[in-house]
């Protein structure tokens, strides 16, 4: 059965950093965003595992605008990993919303896809 995605991806590469429980940041490069969380490139020696909790900083403009996401990892294939985001502050959601709603194009998808991650909590 194929995998049916309820978030889109929009593609979006920038660098941003994983941080890990102990505080220890790694730096990343993420590949792909979603209301749902982020695809990020890391190190070959990458030595986080499924399950693991980590916060995403991601600068967006390089004068304070950025996307903080909470997430847990829920896969690692190659030198990806798939960070699926736990929660975020309002105004990290406001911004990745409207990078969101300026690569859909799509209002109405935005919509739908915004009620239902309101609705998996």
């Amino acid at each position: 059965m194929a995998e049916r995605r309820v978030f889109s991806r929009i593609g979006f590469k920038a660098q941003a950093w994983l941080v890990d429980a102990g505080g220890r940041h790694h730096r990343g490069l993420v590949r792909d965003l979603s209301l749902h969380g982020a695809l990020v490139a890391v190190e070959d020696d990458w030595v986080g595992q499924n399950g693991d909790e980590f916060e995403l900083l991601l600068d967006l403009d390089g004068h304070g605008q950025r996307i903080v996401m909470q997430g847990r990892q829920r896969h690692h294939h190659g030198t990806c990993i798939g960070l699926e985001c736990q929660r975020m502050d309002i105004d990290s959601a406001a911004h990745l919303r409207r990078l969101v709603e300026l690569n859909l194009g799509d209002d109405a998808l935005l919509q739908r896809q915004f009620a239902q991650l309101v609705d998996e909590d």
